[in-house]
C-alpha cells in the first residue's frame, strides 16, 4: 500500500505532495503551483481525483491523481463564494462546498470523468457554516454553523438536492462555535469540535434524532490563552480522537469508549505553530500536522495502545500551510 500526503499552502499558492512509507518517513514527490490561494481539499475514495478550493477567484480545481501520486490539473470550476471546506457524498456524484464568509452552501455534481461541474443548488441564509459532512448512510448532510451555534441537517435526494430537516437542528452552547466533525466508524456517534470554547460535543443517533452525550474540553486545566480550536480526526479503528488548538499549538488526544459516546483525555502534545489542519494516515499509525506559522509539516507516530504521539520528523512545505489530505494508492 502506498500513501501520499498532500499539504495545501495558500500564501504560496502551492500543494506539496509527499509519499509516506510504513516507517513514517516522507519523501517529496511533487510541488504543484496552484492558480490561487489553495485551501480546502478532499480526495475521492478510489484515490483518482483530488478536489481543491481556491480564492480569491472562487473556484474548485479538479486534479487527476496519477498511480505514483502526482497531480495533473484537469479543470477549474467557478463557484459563487469562498470555499471553506469540501465534502463528497458516498457515491462521489456530488461535492458540497460551504462558504463561511458568504453564508451559503453549494452543491456541485461530479461527471463520469470525475470533474466537478457548475453548482446545481445554492442554499443561502447560513451563519458562518464551517464544514459540511455526509453521514454514514449518505442520507443527511450535517453542517456546523459557527455563527449561530447550530448544527443544521439537510436531507439528500438521489438527484443531489438538499432539503433542511428543521426538526432535527442541534443547538450547541452559546458562543461554542461549532466547526468540524469526525464520525465514529460504528455508524452511531459523531463528534463536533467547537472552535470558540475549544470543546467537543459527542452526539449519538437515537432513532431519528441525535442526543448530546458529552461535552469535553480539549485544552489542559492550566490553559490561559484564547481558545481557538481548529481540526478533528478519529483513527480508523475508532479508538482515539485527535483535535488541534491554535493559540498554544496543541494536539489533544482522547481515548474513545467502546460504544463511542464517551471521551477520556489522554494528553496534549505540542505541534507545528498554529495547526489549522492535520490528518491521520489511513493505517491509523501516523498523525501529520501542518502549521500556518511554521512552513513545516510534521509526522508523529501514534501509540496504538495509548494514543500517545511521538514526533518523528518535520518536512518543509509552503507558506501558511493549513490543510492535509492523505490518499492511499
Amino acid at each position: 500500500m502506498k500513501q501520499v500526503v498532500y499539504v495545501a499552502s495558500p500564501e504560496s499558492h502551492q500543494i506539496h505532495a509527499y509519499t509516506l512509507n510504513s516507517a513514517g518517513e516522507m519523501h517529496l514527490l511533487q510541488v504543484v503551483e496552484v492558480a490561487g490561494q489553495v485551501q480546502p481539499m478532499v480526495a475521492s475514495a478510489d484515490g483518482k481525483h483530488l478536489y481543491v478550493g481556491i480564492r480569491p477567484h472562487f473556484s474548485v480545481v479538479t486534479f487527476e491523481i496519477a498511480p505514483d501520486g502526482q497531480l495533473e490539473q484537469k479543470a477549474i470550476t467557478a463557484i459563487p463564494s469562498a470555499p471553506v471546506h469540501l465534502c463528497l457524498d458516498k457515491t462521489e456524484r456530488f461535492l458540497f462546498v460551504p462558504s463561511y464568509h458568504q453564508g451559503n452552501l453549494a452543491v456541485l455534481p461530479i461527471n463520469q470523468q470525475g470533474i466537478a461541474q457548475a453548482p446545481i443548488q445554492l442554499i443561502e441564509g447560513l451563519n458562518k457554516p464551517h464544514s459540511s459532512n455526509i453521514d454514514w448512510h449518505n442520507k443527511q448532510l450535517i453542517v456546523p454553523c459557527l455563527g449561530e451555534d447550530h448544527i443544521r441537517l439537510f436531507n439528500l435526494s438521489e438527484e443531489g438536492h438538499l432539503s433542511e430537516a428543521r426538526s432535527e437542528e442541534l443547538t450547541t452552547a452559546i458562543n461554542a462555535g461549532p466547526r468540524h466533525l469526525a464520525f465514529n466508524p460504528n455508524g452511531e456517534v459523531f463528534y463536533c469540535l467547537n472552535e470558540l470554547d475549544a470543546t467537543i460535543n459527542v452526539y449519538r443517533r437515537m432513532g431519528d434524532l441525535y442526543r448530546l452525550m458529552q461535552t469535553i474540553d480539549i485544552v489542559p486545566e492550566t490553559f490561559n490563552s484564547t481558545r481557538w480550536a481548529a481540526d478533528i480526526h478519529i483513527t480508523p479503528d475508532g479508538r482515539f480522537l485527535y483535535a488541534s488548538e491554535r493559540s498554544e499549538s496543541l494536539i489533544s488526544v482522547m481515548a474513545v469508549s467502546e460504544a463511542g459516546d464517551h471521551l477520556q483525555p489522554v494528553g496534549h502534545y505540542t505541534t507545528q505553530t498554529q495547526p489549522r489542519g492535520f490528518n491521520l494516515d489511513n493505517t491509523g499509525n501516523y498523525l501529520i500536522s501542518c502549521g500556518q506559522k511554521s512552513d513545516f509539516v510534521s509526522v508523529s507516530r501514534i501509540d496504538r495502545q495509548t494514543g500517545a504521539l511521538t514526533e518523528l520528523a518535520c518536512y518543509p512545505v509552503g507558506k501558511g500551510a493549513m490543510w492535509v489530505t492523505v490518499v492511499t494508492k
